[in-house]
Formats: structure tokens, C-alpha cells, sequence
């Protein structure tokens, strides 16, 4: 099972772009939208929010186990996951929730260029400045509301672990609806599904909360 537990990575973003004067607008385009991207749930200080989890494992044990619990985020890059399970299995389980950083901190972590831009969806590659597992991850971008669709992680020693997600408006803040991933690993598969619900914004959290005591 922690073949699980490390097969998310954390990412991060900046951008670079050809030097060319024909590319002059392209470069602007992807500066607004890294901008934007930074600017997106602006003034969203802290949430709970309750979150569903269906995991689906396709290499033994082949367990099929659902959670319910709460997922939390405080400013700057504060994120936690906490399920209402027994705790061994909360434990294995708690950090299927992939976690990528605010795109604010990215470029203090990772290094980026634009990978492709289909007119909607901007693709970003980032490579980590720190040599370690996480070969690049590539994520892709919704031009019109600079929210992030997809992100896909890509490993040194082989496979892939890619989510895909829908957002939702509530206020001026973009929150996360679902989220749908494909864990494809040497030895390790699964399919996990994530809901959220019952968004509570701006509230209080506690930072004992981001304190990680599976370790």
C-alpha cells in the first residue's frame, strides 16, 4: 500500500516561452494565464469541505474500499485530508487525495515550459528543480477561467498517475467538485474517484490539523 501513499506527487509551475518575435503573443497569452492562475481564489483564506473517496485497487490485495471524510485548506498552501474510518485503514488511505501546490508557490520548486495549447486548454510541463522520484507532471489549464483540468504525474522508474477534475463556482471561488484518477504503476494499479460537498469557506482550521500523525 504506500506504493500508494508516494505515488502523488506534489507540483509547481512557472513559464518559459521561444525567443522569437513571431512568439511575442504567445508569450504574453501564457503570462496572463499563469497571472490569472495566481489570482484565482484570491481572497479564499481557509475551507472544510466533506469529501467521498471510492478506490478501486486493480493489483492485489484488490480491495475496493469507500471513505468518507473532511478535506481542509488554509492559506498559503495548507492542505489535509482526514477520514472517518477506523485508523489503519485511514492511514493507508488518507493520502490518495492528490495535492498540488497554489500557483503562487510553484515557481519556487519547479521549472515549466509550455507544452501545447489547443486555443482552450494550455498544457503545462514541470520538471522539479530537486531530482527525486516525479520525472515531470504535466498539467492542463482551462484558458477562460485559468482553473486547472487535469494533472497528470510521470515517474523515473516507469508509470503514471493522472486525475482528471470539474469545478464549481460558489461566491467568486473555484472549488473542486470531483475528481476521477488512473493510478498505472510497474507494480501497483487502481482507479480512484473523489467527490466534494458542503463547501464551509473562510472558516476557522486549526493547524494541528496539517499535522500528519500516520508517520
Amino acid at each position: 500500500m504506500s506504493k500508494l501513499l508516494h505515488a502523488f506527487a506534489f507540483a509547481t509551475l512557472a513559464a518559459t516561452v521561444a525567443a522569437l518575435p513571431v512568439a511575442a503573443d504567445v508569450e504574453a497569452q501564457n503570462g496572463d494565464l499563469f497571472h490569472r492562475m495566481t489570482m484565482v481564489n484570491a481572497h479564499l483564506k481557509s475551507f472544510k469541505a466533506d469529501l467521498h473517496a471510492d478506490v478501486s485497487l486493480k493489483t492485489f490485495p484488490y480491495l475496493s474500499p469507500s471513505l468518507d471524510g473532511n478535506v481542509y485548506f488554509k492559506q498559503p498552501d495548507k492542505q489535509a485530508v482526514v477520514f472517518d474510518t477506523v485508523p489503519v485503514l485511514a492511514a493507508q488511505f488518507k493520502k490518495v487525495y492528490p495535492r498540488i501546490e497554489p500557483p503562487a508557490e510553484w515557481p519556487n520548486i519547479y521549472n515549466f515550459t509550455v507544452a501545447g495549447d489547443d486555443g482552450g486548454v494550455t498544457t503545462f510541463r514541470l520538471v522539479p528543480k530537486k531530482h527525486g522520484r516525479v520525472a515531470h507532471l504535466d498539467v492542463k489549464t482551462d484558458d477562460a477561467t485559468a482553473t486547472i483540468k487535469s494533472m497528470t504525474w510521470n515517474y523515473e522508474d516507469g508509470g503514471y498517475v493522472t486525475f482528471d477534475q470539474t469545478m464549481t463556482k460558489q461566491s467568486e471561488n473555484y472549488l473542486i467538485k470531483s475528481m476521477t484518477g488512473h493510478v498505472e504503476l510497474p507494480s501497483y494499479k487502481a482507479e480512484v474517484s473523489l467527490a466534494y460537498s458542503n463547501y464551509k469557506l473562510n472558516v476557522p482550521v486549526a493547524d494541528s490539523v496539517f499535522v500528519d500523525t500516520s508517520k
